[in-house]
């Protein structure tokens, strides 16, 4: 296989060559004279918004329609060491068949003075097939220069043009220009420039400078001009069709049956087809015995199987298709060759067929485009079948299904060319498959080895893909890297028996069944007899995109998606269990558990579906919030097992809880003694000097309340006492500090709120030790945001981004109380109540009393 395909390559580049003639090269001429002269501009941008160790000065782009000349001006400023190993190399891509590359200028600019760098000599051509892997061959190539010297502060300065269009357009114009890049550009400067007779057709995404537009001598010019243009950025989570970058859609085509007209005129159906096609078609109809549905399944697995996916698409052969004929014949082609090829057969059944172009990576988003040539990137088929419409890629393989039954991607939006078509049409949804696993845990007894089975069936187009992975990886590789995925979970796992796949292609069905023995499945307790398990459904966590803490783009969800999952476990003894339920229903998914036992048996069912293909910003939160919720307490499971055989299931850490009921008796206990001291020389008249509690006072009465209310609620609802919570992080190298972070927020919390009943209760009775008492509880608060804060931050930065906010706040909320109750004359006179009460002296109005004795 690898033979053949190395084969393959040498003849595509003896191929390349021989269409090319002579070896693509790098020409030197001075600038074009249709130019247009921009003035000065050197402000640099923010330092700050400074990446990479480099910015953009100038990025001119100056399009000349009827020359067919493409102008590009680049100035890079390098301001630190990152800067020379990333700008100090130029490489401009071409195509050689149709485009001509010719550099003006490239000067390195060094304190105020020039150094010329253009000679050809400097230039390395080479081919530029970043498609290679995906089996498309462009021909296109890259003229790379590696500057040498070159120092901080330079300032790196070249321009080329590059002359020709390809010529599959009819000398059409199409071109999406952008004023937007991933780095800083101080100025930048587009102009397109065209025939006064020409009608271009504009569209503008996100920000664009408006543009200014000038007529002379016949020529219309079209000037966007934009400053401190900031950089923009990607998340590796974002959608496909996310694009925040600013661009200019520039088309010739007025309308979309325009370009319907121009693809079918240089992809027209193959009629009275001969040779080995010919042949082919005549026993594919025979075989049907005039069942048009049979034939068409029998035709599209012809394509799909017997022709491999490969494209050479040089110079117009980037839109145009290869002759179906020729593509049978050498079994291979791109999408637009088989799907041409799958129009071709269809119709030669009987069956009205038409090519569709689509964009697999805008899908539906494909819309937003103006009519051009370059909104799609993808070729596909529909066809009409027994009055059924029905779409197929013929770029797909293993698809399982009889008839019509066969799986469509979601592209969305799609452009039928077909005579008299005129607007894209919205692509009715293919039924998406699911995904069932089932993970059964066989405990015999505490000692002996767990049976451990996976059971994992897909449907519809899971059971396609699937069905190419295992082709792909082969099962030796398929047995390994699960067993790899497995051992990240229990360490002593083995595999007791080779994986099963039953596959049933009719109903386009996929099982396999994987088993393994686990050694380690139980966690002995030091302290007793119990066996402990966690378990926890990574089936369905995996499933859920990996976020930072700073994304700002929409996140990209895999859709349709449809799973169920179930971990069982068979214990020897049975179970007593309270049956549990949980679900989250959101606008872009779905996600439901039950937890339920039944004889010896303990079942963990989940569910996820995913509604929609992104998450909107506005709802990342909420996003991030259920999957942490979901992380902590409802994927995951923990019980314990007696060497008896009794199942004794539980999901509350009960150390812990035990730990902090006596920490609150003894907090009640230390807070009455210390209420109760008696405050000795002390003689407290209660009379017209006694100032009520009020002013700011009343704040701070409302704070304590609150503060110990919410704090209070915390503890009951943030799973502080769950065990799924304290060994979230077992056996990872967080362990440890995540479990002290656990404790430290359990019993700071129970400190913070006991303080804050205790000090309501100082200030309710006007107590003198109340000043006191309330700043070591600002203190403790401090103390106590400060630990936990140190500690997220050693687990993660997602945990420290929420420890910061209360950190804040009890500094401010310190820096505020602790001088107000030690320097202000209210709270002096207001608390002034000693104990015990015999130390009181009350006064009338006039008259004083002496004490009870």
């Amino acid at each position: 296989m690898r033979f053949t395909f190395f084969i393959c390559l040498v003849m595509l580049f003896w191929c390349s060559g021989t269409a090319f003639g002579d070896t693509p090269s790098v020409h030197i001429s001075d600038r074009p004279t249709w130019l247009s002269v921009l003035k000065p501009y050197n402000q640099r941008p923010s330092s700050r918004t400074i990446e990479r160790g480099f910015y953009y000065a100038l990025i001119e782009e100056q399009v000349q329609v009827e020359k067919q000349a493409d102008y590009n001006h680049i100035i890079r400023e390098i301001v630190s060491e990152t800067g020379i190993q990333n700008a100090s190399q130029i490489s401009v891509s071409f195509d050689p068949a149709y485009e001509r590359l010719d550099f003006h200028d490239i000067t390195v600019w060094r304190d105020g003075k020039p150094l010329s760098r253009l000679k050809t000599s400097a230039f390395k051509v080479l081919a530029d097939e970043q498609d290679l892997s995906n089996f498309i061959y462009q021909g296109s190539f890259s003229a790379l220069c590696i500057l040498d010297d070159i120092r901080k502060g330079d300032r790196i300065e070249y321009s080329y043009t590059i002359t020709g269009r390809n010529p599959i357009l009819n000398g059409k114009f199409c071109s999406n220009m952008y004023v937007q890049w991933y780095t800083p550009i101080a100025h930048h400067y587009t102009a397109i420039i065209a025939s006064s007779q020409r009608k271009l057709n504009f569209k503008t995404f996100n920000t664009v400078p408006k543009p200014v537009i000038s007529e002379a001598n016949g020529l219309k010019r079209y000037e966007y001009e934009g400053f401190q243009v900031p950089p923009a950025h990607d998340d590796d989570s974002q959608p496909s069709w996310y694009n925040e970058r600013g661009f200019i859609q520039v088309s010739e085509f007025a309308s979309w049956a325009e370009v319907v007209n121009w693809a079918l005129s240089i992809n027209p159906p193959a009629v009275n087809i001969k040779g080995e096609l010919g042949e082919r078609i005549a026993k594919l109809k025979k075989d049907a015995c005039n069942d048009k549905e049979k034939y068409f399944r029998a035709a599209v697995r012809t394509v799909q199987q017997e022709v491999r996916y490969m494209g050479i698409e040089i110079g117009e052969y980037s839109h145009r298709a290869n002759n179906p004929e020729k593509v049978f014949k050498q079994r291979y082609g791109d999408c637009k060759d088989k799907s041409l090829l799958l129009v071709s057969m269809l119709k030669a059944g009987g069956i009205d067929a038409s090519m569709v172009l689509v964009n697999a990576d805008m899908n539906g988003h494909v819309e937003q485009y103006i009519p051009t040539a370059y909104a799609f990137n993808h070729a596909v088929v529909t066809a009409n079948v027994n009055g059924k419409q029905v779409w197929v890629d013929a770029t797909m393989d293993n698809q399982g299904g009889e008839g019509t039954d066969i799986y469509f991607p979601r592209y969305g939006k799609g452009l039928v060319l077909k005579p008299g078509s005129d607007a894209l049409i919205t692509i009715p949804p293919s039924k998406g498959g699911k995904v069932i696993g089932e993970d059964i845990y066989t405990v015999k007894d505490g000692k002996s080895p767990v049976l451990f089975t996976v059971k994992t069936t897909y449907t519809g187009d899971e059971a396609d893909y699937m069905r190419g992975k295992l082709e792909s990886s082969g099962m030796a590789e398929t047995e390994k890297s699960y067993l790899d995925y497995y051992a990240k979970i229990y360490n002593k796992i083995e595999v007791k028996d080779s994986i099963i796949v039953k596959d049933d292609l009719k109903t386009n069905k996929l099982t396999t069944i994987e088993t393994y023995k686990i050694a380690d499945f139980f966690k002995k307790d030091s302290t007793s007899d119990k066996l402990t398990a966690d378990l926890f459904a990574n089936f369905i966590y995996n499933q859920f995109p990996s976020m930072t803490g700073r994304i700002k783009t929409p996140v990209s969800l895999t859709y349709p998606y449809d799973a169920s999952y179930a971990m069982k476990v068979v214990l020897p003894g049975g179970w007593n269990i309270n049956e549990d339920h949980d679900s989250i229903n959101r606008d872009y998914y779905h996600y439901e558990s039950d937890f339920t036992a039944a004889g010896d048996t303990l079942s963990l069912n989940y569910k996820l579906y995913f509604l929609s293909d992104y998450v909107p910003v506005n709802k990342l939160d909420e996003f991030k919030a259920d999957i942490k919720r979901l992380n902590n307490t409802s994927l995951g499971y923990s019980f314990s097992y007696t060497l008896q055989g009794a199942a004794k299931p539980s999901t509350t850490n009960s150390i812990l809880v035990l730990v902090v009921l006596l920490l609150m008796v003894g907090l009640v206990v230390l807070g009455v003694w210390f209420y109760q001291r008696e405050t000795p020389g002390i003689v407290f008249a209660y009379g017209s000097t006694f100032v009520p509690i009020g002013g700011w006072l009343i704040l701070i009465a409302i704070g304590l309340a609150a503060t110990a209310l919410v704090t209070g609620s915390n503890m009951v609802t943030g799973d502080y006492f769950s065990l799924h919570t304290w060994n979230v992080y077992h056996g990872n190298q967080h362990e440890f500090n995540f479990r002290s972070l656990v404790v430290v927020e359990a019993i700071g919390n129970i400190i913070l709120m006991m303080y804050a009943i205790f000090c309501l209760v100082l200030l309710l009775n006007k107590r003198d030790i109340l000043p006191a008492s309330i700043t070591g509880y600002f203190a403790f608060g401090f103390v106590f945001f400060l630990t936990d804060y140190i500690l997220a931050a050693n687990i993660s930065s997602k945990l420290a981004e929420t420890a910061i906010s209360p950190l804040l706040r009890s500094i401010v909320t310190a820096a505020i109380w602790i001088p107000y109750f030690k320097k202000s004359s209210r709270v002096q006179e207001t608390f002034i109540v000693p104990h015990p009460p015999y130390n009181y002296s009350y006064e009338g109005p006039g008259v004083a009393e002496e004490p009870a004795s």
